[in-house]
């Protein structure tokens, strides 16, 4: 029986977490050493059989994972107007769950892709993204489209509710990153609700800590496109957001263990990226850092894993 694979990577959000969803600008870039995979194939059997091997330790991830494959799965074939038949779908994922790292958006990506290769169809990355974006409601219960978004497009981004993504082209300047995962799970769709509950009740305060993290994501960008772009200027915007969401309430004592420990070890910047209280922490290289020592302090300060990310000149 024929058979189609369809993949996508991982993701950190650079600055602008949370402001994002009040629709400040954030920047995110992909992270192309996880990713999402899942294998699909015709069946003579009958009816959607969805296996997800690698959630079984998460029932609640799981389920939720099975509803939004099924969800993409019956919307693309009423799109595609190809009737309902057997299929089997696999989804396998290293991408670590709940932290900030889009899990959720790679597993959209991946089965839109996959169906359209299932069915030998083209879909434009943005078409991708907004269809990724219907299974994205079932993981959080208001997402910005920002993770869908870079998923899909498979580069860095800015990226704004209500406007969309605009790719961001980096200067010649590389960008190398950390990313400290704290073995703490971070619920996005709670964190958020509990911050929308303290705007309303502080809606001056927090509207003034969200309109400065948008400033940090727009000056990041210049910082990242530039002829010259500066490592410690990136930094300064990635310490100064980590400064801003500590204010929010949505760093956590582990996290903030793991920043010092990386600006002890000659990181430019550090700071944690979703939506907090656990999650991952990205520390970023500075001109003069010594990564294998970088590592070795994430580690000891208490990083369950460490993994890389690069942005690279777009040339």
């Amino acid at each position: 029986m024929k058979r189609a694979t369809g993949r996508a990577p991982g993701k950190i959000i650079l600055v602008g977490e949370h402001s994002v969803v009040y629709g400040h600008p954030a920047i995110a870039m992909p992270v192309q050493s996880v990713g999402a995979e899942l294998v699909t194939e015709l069946s003579r059997n009958g009816g959607v059989r969805i296996e997800v091997p690698d959630l079984k330790g998460d029932a609640q991830a799981g389920k939720r994972a099975v509803e939004a494959v099924k969800r993409l799965v019956d919307r693309m074939l009423g799109l595609f107007r190809e009737d309902a038949q057997g299929l089997t779908l696999s989804v396998r994922s290293d991408i670590p769950i709940a932290c900030g790292m889009g899990s959720s958006a790679a597993l959209c990506v991946a089965t839109v892709r996959a169906i359209c290769d299932l069915f030998g169809r083209h879909l434009a990355d943005e078409e991708i993204a907004s269809l990724a974006f219907d299974g994205e409601r079932i993981f959080h219960d208001s997402p910005s489209g920002i993770d869908n978004h870079v998923v899909a497009l498979g580069k860095p981004i800015y990226f704004v509710k209500r406007k969309g993504a605009s790719p961001i082209k980096v200067g010649p300047t590389a960008f190398r990153f950390l990313i400290a995962d704290t073995g703490i799970a971070s619920p996005t769709a709670e964190i958020v609700a509990e911050v929308r509950e303290s705007h309303v009740v502080d809606r001056a305060r927090y509207d003034a800590l969200f309109w400065e993290m948008g400033s940090m994501s727009s000056m990041a960008r210049e910082v990242i496109r530039a002829r010259a772009g500066s490592r410690a200027e990136l930094g300064m915007c990635m310490d100064r957001n980590q400064e801003l969401l500590r204010s929010l309430g949505v760093s956590c004592d582990p996290v903030d263990r793991l920043v010092v420990a990386a600006k002890e070890a000659g990181a430019a910047g550090a700071k944690l990226t979703g939506a907090g209280r656990g999650g991952n922490v990205i520390a970023l290289l500075g001109d003069d850092t010594d990564e294998a020592a970088l590592s070795a302090a994430l580690r000891a300060a208490g990083a369950k894993q460490v993994l890389e990310a690069e942005l690279t000149p777009s040339g």
